[in-house]
């Protein structure tokens, strides 16, 4: 920079290059303090990925947990529709037919009321993850 420029630059902000070069060189510290806040904001952010791993994992697990839950009660919806199924058939015999004491000697209605109990539990699972 020449003389006259130096003079004419007097009194305004320096550059953007010294300005860069003041604040990395300058004040408290000087490059080793940039230095170590650069090591300090790269731990923080590791620590946060950490943190967001973490959560991505408990969010996978609980979608798993959710997805177990809903093949259950899929199932057990199955079930439910065969055990009624097998009650329906169950009525149509006449009191005292022999396959009628074999379809009572299941206890189906008894299997059925289980099922349905299941079923709610299942259902308020999906639908109240935390409890009610």
């Amino acid at each position: 920079m020449s003389a006259v420029e130096c003079k004419a630059r007097r009194g305004q902000s320096p550059g953007p290059l010294r300005e860069g070069l003041r604040r990395a060189y300058g004040g408290r510290g000087g490059v080793e303090c940039s230095a170590a806040d650069r090591e300090v904001a790269m731990e923080r952010e590791e620590a946060e990925l950490r943190a967001l791993e973490k959560e991505e994992a408990a969010h996978r697990a609980a979608n798993e947990r959710i997805t177990k839950m809903a093949e259950e009660l899929r199932k057990a919806e199955l079930v439910r529709d065969r055990l009624e199924g097998l009650a329906q058939l169950m009525g149509s015999y006449p009191e005292g037919h022999e396959m009628r004491a074999r379809l009572e000697a299941l206890h189906v209605d008894q299997a059925l009321e289980e099922v349905n109990e299941d079923i709610r539990r299942l259902m308020d699972a999906l639908q109240y993850p935390g409890g009610t």
